[in-house]
C-alpha cells in the first residue's frame, strides 16, 4: 500500500462514525448499522487489508485479507524494519508505534492542527472518548491528547516501519543512529579458540558478541578476549561484550560490574550484556531482579549500553522481566521461529543457533559458533556516550510506581539513582520522599509506627529489609521460623521473601 493512501485511510477512519471494540475479529472495520469498530492494532491490520468507509451493515474487512498476518501489537512491531526507541529521532510520517508495558499501537502522522489543537499520531483506544483519535507525541516519547494536554499513563516505546507500506511521499527516510535493522552477528569466546573471525565476515556476519570474563569460576577475565576483539576491529565488525554472571546478592552484582567495566576500559566497545544463566537462576524471583537491575544499571551508569542474555523460558519464568524491560534483550532461542517475551519487551537480539541450529549450518569454517539476527544498529563507539534515558525511559509511571522500582534497586543506588530518575524526567525529589515514607512509617489501624533500626515494627509485624531471611528475622525477634511460617501463611517457602514484605511475629 502506498504511504498516502495509508495516511488517508487513517485520517477517514478518524472521521467515520466508530468505536473502540476489542472483539476480534468483529472490530475489523466492522459496521453495525451506526458505526464501525476498531482496536488499536486491528484499524491498522483492516487499512492494510483494504478498509473502506463502506456503511453497509455487516461489512467487515476479513483476516484473511490481512497481509500482516493476524497477530498482535507486539508481533506487528517485529515485522517493522528500522525500529528505534530513540523517539527524538521520530521524523517519518506513516511510523508505527508501540507500548510496551501496557500492548497498544499507533501511526505517527506528523504535526498538524485539528480542532485548534496539535496532534500527530492516529490511535484507537479505549482511552480518552473510546474511540479513532488524535493524539501527541513528543520527543521523549510521551503520550498527550494534544500537544500541551492530559498526559496519559503510558508513554509510547518503540516505534517501526512497515513493510507493507511504500513510502511515496518526500518524508525524510534516512536512518538514524539508533534505527533497528536485522543484521547477523556471532558471539564467541575461549570455547572457539583459534576461530577466525574473518571466514564469520566471509559468510556475511557483521557483529561481534565477545565474552570478556566471568564470575562462575572466580573472577576471570576470558582468555581469548583480547584476541577477539583485536581480530573483529581489524576486520570490521560492530563489536560487543558480555560478563557471565554468577551474583547471589545485590551487592555481588555491583561488584560483577564493576570488575566487567575494568575490563571494558581502553576498549572501544558500547553494547554490553549480562549473562544469566546456569547456577545463578536458581535463587528467589524478586531477588534475582533486583540482583540484574543492580548489575545493569552500574553499567549504563559508566556509559555503556547494557542489556540482559539469557534463554526465552528464563525470560518468562526466573524474575520478574517488566521491571527490567527497559534493559535491552538478548535472546536464546534455537528454533526456526522467533521468541516471545511475556513482559511485552522488545528483543533486540535473538540467539537463533549453537550447537543446535534450525536456520543454518551450526558451524562456520568447521567451528560451531552461537549465531544470532540482531535487530538494532549499534552505537558507534566514537559517538557520543550513551544517556541512561535511551534505555530508562519506556513508559511514564507513577510516584508508586517509581518507589516500588527503587526498592527493587531497578534504579541504582545513591548519586547514581539521582541520574537515572532526572534523566529520564521524573521528578526525583518526589520519588525518594515516597521511598522514605514507605521505609520509615506503615500505618495500620490509623496508628502511624516509626522505623527502628531500618526494619519496621509494627504491633508484632516487621517489614523485610534488603540482605534479610526469616532465619535472622527469627533469631532477631527470639523466635522459630517455624512459628513464623505458620503466622505468615502467604509465605509458602521459607526461603523466600522479598524487600518491602510484611512478616507478622509471633
Amino acid at each position: 500500500m502506498k504511504l498516502s493512501e495509508f495516511i488517508s485511510k487513517l485520517n477517514l477512519a478518524h472521521d467515520v462514525p466508530n468505536y473502540y471494540n476489542s472483539k476480534f475479529p468483529y472490530n475489523c472495520g466492522y459496521f453495525n448499522g451506526s458505526k464501525f469498530s476498531f482496536d488499536c492494532w486491528n484499524l491498522i491490520k483492516a487499512i492494510l487489508g483494504g478498509w473502506t468507509d463502506n456503511y453497509t451493515k455487516g461489512y467487515y474487512v476479513s483476516p484473511k485479507n490481512f497481509p500482516t498476518g493476524d497477530c498482535d501489537g507486539y508481533h506487528l512491531l517485529m515485522q517493522c524494519v528500522d525500529r528505534s526507541r530513540d523517539f527524538s529521532q521520530l521524523k517519518r510520517p506513516g511510523t508505527y508505534l508501540y507500548i510496551s508495558n501496557s500492548p497498544h499501537a499507533g501511526v505517527y502522522l506528523g504535526d498538524f492542527e485539528y480542532n485548534g489543537h496539535i496532534v500527530n499520531v492516529v490511535e484507537c483506544t479505549g482511552a480518552w472518548e473510546s474511540k479513532v483519535q488524535y493524539t501527541y507525541i513528543d520527543e521523549y516519547g510521551r503520550r498527550f491528547r494534544w500537544k500541551g494536554g492530559e498526559k496519559n499513563k503510558y508513554g509510547w516505546t518503540d516505534y517501526g516501519w512497515l513493510p507493507y507500506v511504500e513510502d511515496d511521499s518526500n518524508a525524510p527516510s534516512e536512518p538514524s543512529n539508533d534505527i533497528l535493522t536485522p543484521s547477523t552477528g556471532i558471539d564467541v569466546s575461549r570455547w572457539q579458540k583459534g576461530f577466525d573471525l574473518n571466514n564469520a565476515k566471509k559468510e556475511g556476519f557483521t557483529y561481534a558478541i565477545i565474552k570478556a570474563g566471568g564470575a562462575d569460576a572466580g573472577y576471570y577475565k576470558d582468555s581469548q578476549f583480547e584476541n577477539f576483539y583485536n581480530q573483529a576491529v581489524n576486520d570490521g565488525f560492530k563489536v560487543g561484550a558480555y560478563f557471565f554472571g554468577q551474583a547471589f546478592s545485590v551487592e555481588a552484582a555491583i561488584q560483577e560490574a564493576n570488575y566487567f567495566i575494568n575490563i571494558l576500559n581502553g576498549h572501544r566497545i558500547v553494547h554490553v550484556y549480562y549473562d544469566v544463566e546456569a547456577k545463578m537462576l536458581n535463587q528467589g524471583y524478586q531477588h534475582l531482579t533486583e540482583i540484574i537491575a543492580a548489575f545493569c544499571n552500574t553499567l549504563i551508569a559508566a556509559g555503556y549500553a547494557c542489556g540482559i542474555y539469557t534463554s526465552e523460558s528464563q525470560f518468562n519464568s526466573r524474575f520478574n522481566d517488566a521491571a527490567v524491560a527497559i534493559f535491552p534483550h538478548w535472546v536464546a532461542r534455537y528454533s526456526s521461529k522467533p521468541p516471545t517475551i511475556k513482559s511485552g519487551a522488545p528483543i533486540e537480539i535473538w540467539q537463533y543457533g549453537g550447537s543446535t541450529n534450525y536456520l543454518r549450518s551450526a558451524k562456520i569454517a568447521g567451528t560451531t559458533v552461537d549465531q544470532n539476527i540482531i535487530y538494532i544498529n549499534w552505537v558507534d563507539p566514537d559517538s557520543q556516550p550513551i544517556c541512561a534515558t535511551r534505555y530508562v525511559k519506556t513508559v511514564n509511571k507513577t510516584i508508586d510506581e517509581l518507589a516500588q522500582e527503587v526498592l527493587a534497586n531497578v534504579w541504582g543506588t545513591g548519586a547514581a539513582r539521582k541520574k537515572n530518575l532526572t534523566a529520564a524526567g521524573y521528578d526525583y525529589e518526589a520519588v525518594q520522599k515516597k521511598v522514605n515514607e514507605i521505609i520509615g512509617m506503615r500505618k495500620v489501624s490509623g496508628k502511624t509506627y516509626i522505623a527502628q533500626d531500618n526494619s519496621i515494627k509494627i504491633l508484632g509485624k516487621t517489614i523485610v529489609k534488603r540482605g534479610e531471611s526469616l532465619s535472622i528475622i527469627a533469631k532477631r525477634y527470639n523466635t522459630t521460623v517455624e512459628k513464623l511460617m505458620k503466622a505468615n501463611p502467604q509465605i509458602k517457602n521459607k526461603n523466600l521473601i522479598y524487600v518491602g514484605q510484611e512478616i507478622t511475629i509471633a
